[in-house]
This record gives C-alpha cells, structure tokens and sequence, in this order.
C-alpha cells in the first residue's frame, strides 16, 4: 500500500513539468470575495486597464512560470509591470487580481495567495526604531540567529521569499522555541546595524514579521504541485462543474472549506480521505450485503442484511476508518473531520458538485444540537416518503450521504441503536 502511494506521488512529481502552467478555477463556485469592497476594488482597476489587458496580462505572466520555482511576488511584480505597459499610471493590483477571480482565471486559494503576498510588499514600515523597545534574547540565540539571518539572502537565490522566510523562522525558533515576534524585530535590526544583511533584505524580514509570513501555510508553488498531483492521479469528469459549498466560509474561520482543506492537507492525505468515501459510496450503493459465518466443517450460515443495517455497518466502516486515519503516519495524529472528507471526495470528482450542494442545502441537518432523528425528519418531510430513508442506494445516493451527515454530526447517538431486533 506504501509503495504504491510512493510511486503515484513519484509519477505525479513528474507530470509537474508537462503542460504550460493554468491556474483556472475549475472547482469553486462563488467567490468570497464578491463583496462591496472587491467590487469596488475591481471598478477601479477597469478604469485603469480595460478588462481584457488585465487577463492577457495575466497569461502571460503564467506563461513565464516554471513548476517548482513558482513564486506569487514574482507573479504580482510581473502582472503590475505588464498592466503599466499598458497605462504607466495604474496602481490597482489588488482590484487586477480580484476580477482574475471573478472572471474565473484563478480561484479562491490563488487569490488569496496572491493577495496576501501584495498585502506585505505594500505594508508601510515606520523607520527608524526606537532601541528602547527593541529587546534581544540571550546572546548564544543571537549569536546563532545573526549566523541564519546572514544565510537569507543566500535562500532568496533560489526560493519565494513565504519559503525562504518560513526556513528562517523555523531555524530561528530552534534555537529558542520561546522567542516572540519582538525579538525578531530586535534581532532584524541587529542583523541591519552590523551589516549581515543589506537594507532592502532587513525591509523584506521586517514586513515579513509584521505580518507573520511564517503562519501563511500555502505558497503558489505548494498549491500548483498539490492541484497538480490530483488532477493527474483524478481526473476531473466535469472540469465545468462547481461547487459552493466548498466555496463557503468554513465554521469559525476567515476561508473557505477549499481553502481549508488545501492549506491543512498535503496531496496525498486528501487522496487518502477521498478513498474513504469511495469505499463508503461503495458500500451503500451495494445491492446485498451478507455476513458468512463458518463452522468447522466448513459449513456456511449466511446471515442477510436489512437495508438499514447495511447502512448503519457503512456508518461503522465509516467511523473506523476515520479513526484510523489519524493513527496512520501521513496523518501524524490529525483526526479530520466529516466535512473534510466530503470536500476532499469533492475535489477529486468522486462526489459530483450536484449531489454535494443538494446535501449542503439542508441547513437543518448540520446542526449539531439536534438528535439524529430530528434530522432525519428534514428527510422525511423533503422527500415526503421513510421508505426513501428506510432503504440505501441503489434508490438514491444522496438520501444515504445526507444520513451520513446526519449520522457524523448527531448530538447523540439515536434510541434505536440498541435494538435487539437489528444487527447495526
């Protein structure tokens, strides 16, 4: 099983530099960034550059890319450089890359990406600092942090700045993992005063820490290999197709569940948990399911299960397979949640966006302060038939998936789990 991820992430690695580079959204419904303030962004831009310049531009920016040694400021500084070609005067990047969303060219997490990186380049730095509120750690730390921050320039040969610095930090904090964001701000400037670094690199850390460029979890080069990689491992039936639920703001966060999805799991964890809905869509699409018991004459009893205790086993299979995600070593401990799953499954195809967002349109059944059978109801009442609920696929998918959900997101469990006339 190990080898044979091994080897399909070896031969996806390798696809990576076949074809050109294409950041179209090719999975998200609406945009989250659709509001008043993006649309206004936008106008601005238009008025500028006329809308097609900003998409040619924008072509020919990825048409410069090269997988592996992609970098989302190169991208921001080359789009900026071909939209003031056009009008020497523009100034309006933000509202360019907004309405590359709009129009589809990229999707939420590029966008995101690359606004975040415009958000740094921008960021005003106020100068000189005051030494009174610079404050260094012991000096064994900077001494050693002087010694990684004079090898930064050196990591900007070859890597994004969000990666170079993400190396740096990380080199930083082993040397103390109960420094603050003041001591790198002291020892930035430490590093400037005794010439380690020049004074545009001290600029870039120092916006760098402000706005805590290490905690950014996905650059354009992680996003492109992960998009990549499952996309040749998967596919897309429907590449027309969208979704927006997956576009939608995931629970207590800024980003969306896509989002989310992409910056929390590498390309082979969402390929593992897309496998378990297949095996869970297998299962309730299977027509019978018996359970042989042998005896030592090799004699057989064969025990037919009912159609709800065929779904309640899926359920069963189901949570057991969640938990053993989280011990497996590509996990290291991470527990993902149902929703997870369901996006992931999304991403490669396996649920169409149809089946998904029929599902996600049944508000009642995310609340997880009802009973399962409260939320069965809104089954009931929808399809205005227990028999469609009673009896799993072949009757229909989506009854059984909104189940699951029911199933996976219940307060507790319901009353007939105990039932001795049942099985599951």
């Amino acid at each position: 099983m190990r080898l044979g991820l091994l080897l399909s992430g070896f031969f996806a690695f390798s696809a990576l530099a076949a074809g050109p580079v294409d950041f179209s959204n090719d999975r998200e419904g609406a945009s989250i960034y659709s509001g008043r303030s993006e649309k206004r962004a936008i106008s601005k831009a238009i008025k500028e550059v006329d809308s097609e310049e900003i998409i040619q531009a924008f072509k020919g920016a990825e048409e410069e890319l090269i997988p592996g040694k992609m970098c989302s400021f190169k991208v921001n500084v080359d789009l900026s450089q071909r939209l003031k070609r056009v009008n020497p005067k523009f100034n309006q990047l933000e509202g360019a890359i907004l309405y590359l969303r709009e129009r589809n060219e990229i999707d939420d997490s590029v966008t995101r990406i690359l606004l975040s990186s415009l958000k740094i380049t921008q960021t005003n730095l106020y100068l000189p600092k005051n030494s009174e509120d610079l404050h260094l750690p012991k000096e064994k730390v900077v001494e050693g942090a002087l010694k990684s921050i004079e090898n930064f320039e050196k990591k900007l040969e070859s890597n994004c700045l969000d990666e170079a610095y993400s190396m740096l930090f990380s080199e930083i904090m082993k040397l103390d993992p109960k420094l603050k964001s003041f001591h790198l701000e002291a020892l930035f400037v430490e590093a400037y005063e005794k010439r380690v670094i020049s004074y545009e690199t001290y600029v870039l850390l120092e916006k760098s820490r402000q706005n805590e460029l290490e905690k950014i979890q996905l650059s354009l080069n992680n996003y492109f290999r992960k998009i990549k990689t499952l996309r040749t491992q998967y596919p897309l039936r429907d590449p027309l197709e969208k979704s927006n639920f997956v576009s939608t703001k995931a629970d207590k966060l800024k980003i969306t569940r896509r989002q989310q999805l992409l910056e929390n799991y590498s390309d082979l964890q969402i390929m593992m948990m897309a496998n378990v809905i297949k095996k869970l869509r297998e299962r309730l699409e299977s027509p019978k399911a018996e359970i042989l018991i042998y005896d030592r004459q090799n004699g057989v009893e064969t025990i037919t299960l009912e159609p709800m205790e065929r779904f309640r086993l899926a359920i069963k299979l189901l949570r057991k397979e969640m938990a053993l995600l989280s011990l497996n070593t590509y996990f290291s401990g991470r527990t993902p949640s149902y929703i997870d799953l369901m996006v992931s499954s999304y991403e490669v195809g396996i649920i169409p966006a149809s089946e998904l967002e029929e599902v996600a349109s049944l508000e009642e059944i995310w609340n997880p302060k009802k009973t399962f059978w409260q939320k069965a109801q809104v089954w009931v009442r929808t399809l205005s038939s227990v028999a469609t609920i009673a009896i799993p696929p072949p009757y229909g998918f989506i009854p059984a998936l909104a189940l699951v959900v029911i199933e996976m997101t219940a307060g507790k469990k319901d009353d007939n789990t105990n039932d001795p006339t049942v099985l599951f």
